[in-house]
């Protein structure tokens, strides 16, 4: 098996898990964001740390209500990784 395509495999899974891991609350932090900027612009408030104080509360609780989903796949192509290390590395 040629080790370059097994490595370029194991990096675009590897990829593909961390833009999941990161992407989720990056997406929750946007729509949050966007929705104080909305509700800021309605109501005339002018407080900054509003919309990143929710950012942060919106980006914690989805880690802690989601963080064993959106791990387990790079976990998996972690034991994967050192699994098959050996054939990789040949």
């Amino acid at each position: 098996m040629d080790n370059s395509a097994t490595f370029g495999t194991f990096l675009i899974e590897f990829m593909m898990d961390v833009a999941l891991l990161a992407g989720v609350p990056l997406a929750v932090a946007t729509a949050s964001g966007l929705l104080i900027a909305f509700f800021q612009a309605i109501t005339q408030i002018q407080d900054q740390t509003l919309s990143q104080t929710v950012k942060i509360a919106a980006i914690v609780v989805v880690l802690l209500a989601f963080g064993s989903f959106l791990t387990a796949p790079l976990l998996t192509s972690t034991t994967t990784l050192f699994d098959d290390f050996h054939r990789i590395v040949r």
